[in-house]
């Protein structure tokens, strides 16, 4: 059996800067992870460069951050905010860059460089890190945690529980914690794939794949618009990507069922409807003796063309512009502006670089302490907020580590 003060489960990027914070304070901390390395999906995240935190995240929180429970305040992200965590990083000897959308970044561009530079800090600062230990059960006995690995048994005075959501599950992220707590009492909302690419119905799925654009796609609920997000939009074989795709899918199963979503693609995001409509007469004037399909290759992607023809009702592209219905092409102007598509489901978790769900924040105070049982404590992932895609949720990560700090220095 082996003791600690304070024992944090999960050796991920809230982990592990929690464990850094309180051994700055003397404390005797130590780290429970079931994988042989910490850290292995930051490692990974911003397509491995680590997009660390948003320089505009103070004025966005209301924005780019949600919970399931409407009430929680986000509170964490003010008592221990941006300024705070590139402070410490900066104690560190992590030097930033900002790039698009205020994005940041480590100075190197290389997420190995945040990885290294956490690992040889809890080295130095003589963090015990206990790998390959999986947790199988947590009990509270008179005031002491007692957590239970496959091989061995910790106990401590204060627990926090830092294991991540399911997304980017190749990492180990599997959320095989919400079993346990839920075992504890605690609620947990269901976890869900978030920032990942969507399922389409569409019957040309196949011909559409590879395609890119610049536009804008905007996620409705039956009739209710809930969100729109513009740039890079690629069509796959199973149906949808780029940056919108994921910033939308965060709003996925948070109104009702999926069947109930359509995602709407505007492909022209600079030109008004009429403009448009002008645009595709233009065409139609200029090339009339052309096939229907050689008279728009000037304006959309050749692989577009007969597929979008067809919705407008023209069965064969290779029909003579003269001798088609016009009807037709006003119908493909208001495609461009406004194409529907029926929403089918997500990829995995595997694929997602967030999770919907989790711990309920309605059973957390705003250190993130348990309502329910004194000292045990939540940091990162495993809580439900989801935030945006650049940077948001690792900074959520750091916030809510920070904030467990102060609570538990309190206590000393």
């Amino acid at each position: 059996m082996k003791k600690h003060q304070i024992l944090i489960i999960g050796g991920g990027a809230s982990g592990v800067y929690l464990s850094l914070l309180l051994a700055d304070y003397g404390l005797d901390v130590a780290i429970v992870e079931d994988k042989d390395r910490i850290l292995k999906k930051l490692l990974v995240t911003g397509n491995g460069r680590c997009n660390i935190s948003n320089e505009n995240v103070m004025n966005e929180i209301p924005l780019k951050y949600q919970s399931h429970n409407q009430h929680f305040d986000f509170s964490p992200l003010y008592n221990y905010n941006l300024e705070e965590t590139l402070t410490y990083f900066r104690s560190l000897g992590l030097h930033f860059t900002t790039l698009e959308d205020y994005k940041m970044y480590p100075a190197s561009l290389q997420a190995s460089s945040v990885v290294d530079l956490l690992r040889l800090s809890v080295e130095e600062k003589g963090i015990p890190v206990y790998l390959n230990e999986k947790v199988i059960a947590v009990e509270k006995k008179q005031n002491v945690f007692f957590v239970k690995t496959t091989t061995e048994t910790f106990t401590s005075s204060q627990l926090v529980v830092s294991t991540g959501g399911n997304s980017q599950s190749g990492t180990g992220s599997d959320g095989s914690m919400y079993k346990i707590l839920k075992n504890l009492g605690h609620e947990i909302i269901e976890p869900k794939p978030a920032l990942v690419q969507m399922e389409l119905n569409h019957p040309s799925l196949r011909g559409l794949s590879g395609t890119k654009f610049e536009g804008i796609a905007t996620l409705y609920h039956g009739k209710e618009k809930i969100h729109q997000e513009s740039g890079e939009i690629l069509f796959t074989a199973y149906g949808i990507s780029g940056p919108p795709i994921l910033q939308l899918s965060r709003f996925l199963y948070d109104y009702g069922e999926i069947k109930d979503y359509t995602l709407h693609l505007d492909l022209f995001p600079d030109l008004s409807q009429e403009e448009i409509k002008n645009r595709v007469l233009d065409q139609v004037a200029m090339f009339s003796y052309r096939s229907s399909m050689d008279g728009f290759k000037s304006i959309l992607p050749s692989k577009l063309i007969p597929i979008l023809l067809k919705e407008s009702g023209l069965d064969r592209p290779s029909a003579l512009i003269q001798d088609v219905d016009p009807v037709h092409f006003i119908t493909l102007a208001t495609l461009l502006k406004n194409w529907v598509f029926g929403i089918t489901g997500t990829k995995g978790f595997h694929f997602a670089q967030g999770t919907s769900g989790g711990v309920s924040t309605k059973e957390l105070d705003s250190h993130l302490e348990s309502l329910l049982i004194p000292n045990l404590y939540f940091t990162g992932e495993v809580v439900d907020v989801l935030g945006a895609c650049g940077g948001y949720n690792l900074q959520w990560a750091w916030s809510s580590s920070g904030t467990v700090m102060k609570a538990l220095t309190e206590l000393t």
